[in-house]
């Protein structure tokens, strides 16, 4: 099943028109996801100097996570949660969406909860395969993992649109162990997606943040237990696809190997990195196909050719350079903006 971003791009994500239950709200999260790399406190503070803050905040959110023992709802592809502050306790659930170059997409809704587990009948019935599906679930939901950091927020006005950008610091418990959160995440909250990239190109070039594709949900279910490991993928099936699509491949397939590249084993890391570069030559064959070459081919060459000739050193420094996570975004932004 192939996702075609711009498609979703073209709703201009917009959330679809349904009947909310009282208190209950729904949106579609846009949003450009960060991991952290190293000290970049002095970097984000003149960043944020040079910009127009409408509001800032800092709240602690404490969120745990839940599925049935079977991950029933891992299996539909849905994120449930409950996260309370001091100020208000929320329970949210997350649809099917799409993730690509650091990108997420997806549809939640929350509502108001005041038990420690949540009631998926505050939820839409649409939602679910079936109501009997959906009670079936509920009669057996277990908390799996937690997450708990502090949010660092600020409300930006940017090139006519509202862009909140958040830092979040803590960590993720499960089972198996700890992992920290240090990540930065800018969402949009009103106007155009191209303000939304421009900011985080400009985020990028600070330096000390690298894109990220996985979501606090998917490293604690790893950490729960339940998630399947990271693991080389095979060159996905191309045929009949036109090139945007080959594209939007090829950047998954770079991408999750980058991820995995970081944090296997030595003896893992040369498939990683052929990984990696298939994923990149997919790209750049998919692109010099096109009837006009996209603006940043010649800087993908350029990067292919630097991680092919990369020492094990040299290779960790350019994963987290801004170089190639400007290019990621180069490419991610012209796969939504320009269809």
């Amino acid at each position: 099943l192939i996702y075609r971003w711009h498609y979703i791009l073209a709703t201009r994500i917009m959330p679809p028109k349904v009947a909310c239950l009282p208190g209950m709200t729904m949106q579609t999260e846009i949003e450009i996801k960060f991991f952290v790399t190293s000290n970049i406190q002095d970097f984000i503070s003149n960043f944020l100097n040079s910009l127009d803050i409408i509001s800032s905040e800092q709240v602690h959110l404490g969120n745990v996570y839940f599925d049935t023992p079977a991950l029933d709802l891992r299996r539909l592809d849905m994120g449930l949660r409950i996260r309370r502050s001091d100020h208000f306790s929320e329970q949210t659930i997350k649809c099917r969406g799409q993730v690509v170059g650091g990108l997420h997409a997806r549809p939640e809704y929350n509502a108001p909860v005041s038990s420690d587990l949540p009631t998926l009948s505050a939820f839409p019935d649409h939602i679910w395969p079936s109501l009997a599906v959906r009670d079936e679930i509920q009669s057996c939901l277990v908390a799996q993992f937690s997450t708990d950091f502090l949010r660092r927020h600020w409300l930006i006005a940017f090139d006519g649109a509202q862009i909140e950008l958040a830092w979040d610091r803590g960590e993720i418990v499960g089972v198996l162990g700890r992992a920290e959160i240090d990540e930065l995440e800018l969402e949009l909250k009103s106007g155009e997606a191209s303000a939304l990239f421009e900011l985080a190109a400009r985020l990028a070039d600070l330096g000390g943040v690298r894109l990220g594709s996985q979501s606090k949900a998917q490293r604690g279910y790893r950490l729960a237990g339940l998630g399947k490991p990271l693991a080389v993928q095979p060159l996905p099936d191309i045929g009949g696809l036109d090139g945007k699509a080959c594209i939007t491949l090829g950047l998954q397939l770079w991408q999750h190997h980058e991820q995995l590249w970081l944090e296997c084993g030595k003896e893992e890391r040369q498939q990683a990195l052929q990984g990696m570069l298939q994923g990149c030559d997919l790209v750049a064959e998919a692109a010099e196909n096109l009837a006009q070459a996209p603006a940043w081919l010649p800087a993908l060459r350029v990067q292919q050719r630097l991680l092919a000739e990369a020492g094990e050193e040299q290779l960790s420094a350019l994963l987290h350079g801004a170089d190639l996570v400007g290019l990621q975004l180069a490419i991610a932004a012209w796969l939504h903006l320009d269809s």
